[in-house]
């Protein structure tokens, strides 16, 4: 496998030198850095010494090429008129000042991060996490509602961490965040942040916080935060490194002003894996738990709204069996019940002389409950509860 690295490598670093030697910069400068990066995955496989010394002087080499055709080419300086700020959904820019051509395709990639179409979920619509929304309230909506009343040492919180098992509203929770605050809503991710070409994901990650300078008040969501914010350690490629460096000098480094009106959301299943350094950053931990009675009760009621139910069922019945369940579950537990006549029908009979389909049943929610089990173990809660214990909050 590490051979075929290799080759790979030299043949593209070959094509990148006869694009040099044309004239065809711009070609050339995504070849050697694409030899770089396969390099660099070469060396991380490799056992051999001293293949390893020359391939990473080869890949510093092509890097550094890379560099002087990035400088040197004027059309990769030339300004174009297209304005910084400007949004896709037609808001006018917040800045006039002219990006670099490279820089309006960085720009590009990162714009299809905003969401422009509000998802339309308010926070009274979410099941249950009161501590949860009224600890969101005080960090993100009453800070842009009322920014007068957050000087001196009544500073909000700048980053915010949700996690919990999956399928508890966390994803929800920041839908809900973006429909009611009246700011601009960057959705990140790693797909959207990480490049294969080396040095761009880092490039990424400066545009996404220069965009969301420049529209402030603004929220940066990033889901599944810990895909990019793991433990550093000493196996890691330099690529991997360079991306969190890069993510905790934005987040809170040398660049970052104190009256910015910028907030990092960030939403994790594994918060254990989130290095030190991140999970500093991330001031307040808000530990999104699994759903209580009540909170399942109304999550029945909500995901069986328009289905024709049977008079004696009994929600709380069905919320005391749950124990256990993620909201998540108890959705697809309802789609399975409610699902059941239908099936029926379609079995036994031609659907499409059916005029009525008969009530859900009592028996089609236990039936669904035989196949719908918990996503969450015992196990697994109990490390929720440890590292609440140790980092987060209740």
């Amino acid at each position: 496998m590490s051979k075929i690295l290799f080759q790979k490598a030299m043949e593209i670093a070959k094509n990148a030198i006869a694009l040099d030697e044309e004239g065809n910069y711009d070609t050339a400068i995504k070849r050697y850095l694409e030899s770089a990066d396969i390099l660099m995955r070469y060396i991380q496989l490799s056992t051999n010494p001293e293949m390893k010394r020359i391939c990473y002087e080869r890949a510093q080499e092509y890097i550094r090429r890379a560099s002087e055709l990035r400088e040197a080419t004027p059309s990769r300086r030339r300004k174009v008129s297209r304005p910084r700020g400007k949004r896709k959904d037609g808001k006018a820019p917040k800045s006039s000042e002219p990006l670099t051509e490279e820089e309006e395709k960085l720009r590009d990639a990162i714009s299809e991060t905003i969401v422009v179409e509000k998802p339309n979920i308010k926070l009274s619509e979410v099941a249950n996490l009161e501590t949860a929304k009224q600890a969101l309230r005080e960090s993100i909506i009453l800070p842009i509602l009322r920014p007068d009343l957050f000087k001196g040492g009544r500073q909000p919180w700048k980053g915010i961490l949700l996690y919990g098992p999956p399928g508890c509203g966390k994803t929800y929770l920041s839908k809900a965040i973006a429909t009611e605050c009246d700011a601009t809503f960057l959705n990140a991710d790693a797909a959207s942040l990480v490049s294969k070409w080396l040095g761009e994901s880092e490039r990424l990650i400066k545009e996404l916080f220069s965009l969301a300078r420049e529209e402030a008040p603004s929220i940066v969501f990033i889901d599944e935060v810990d895909s990019i914010a793991t433990a550093r350690g000493a196996k890691e490629m330099g690529g991997e490194r360079r991306i969190k460096t890069q993510l905790l000098i934005e987040m809170d480094g040398m660049k970052a002003k104190k009256d910015e009106r910028i907030i990092i959301l960030g939403a994790t299943n594994r918060p254990w894996d989130l290095d030190a350094a991140f999970r500093r950053r991330f001031e307040k931990k808000i530990y999104i738990g699994l759903p209580d009675v009540k909170a399942r009760e109304l999550m029945f009621k909500l995901n069986t709204r328009e289905v024709e139910i049977a008079p004696d069922i009994d929600f709380s019945e069905f919320a005391k069996l749950t124990e256990g369940y993620t909201g998540s579950d108890i959705s697809l537990l309802c789609r399975e019940a409610v699902m059941m006549p239908i099936r029926e029908i379609d079995l036994t009979q031609d659907i499409t002389r059916i005029d009525k389909v008969r009530p859900v049943s009592r028996d089609d929610f236990i039936a669904a409950m035989e196949k719908i089990k918990p996503v969450v173990s015992p196990e697994e809660l109990k490390q929720y509860d440890e590292w609440t214990q140790n980092y987060g909050m209740e």
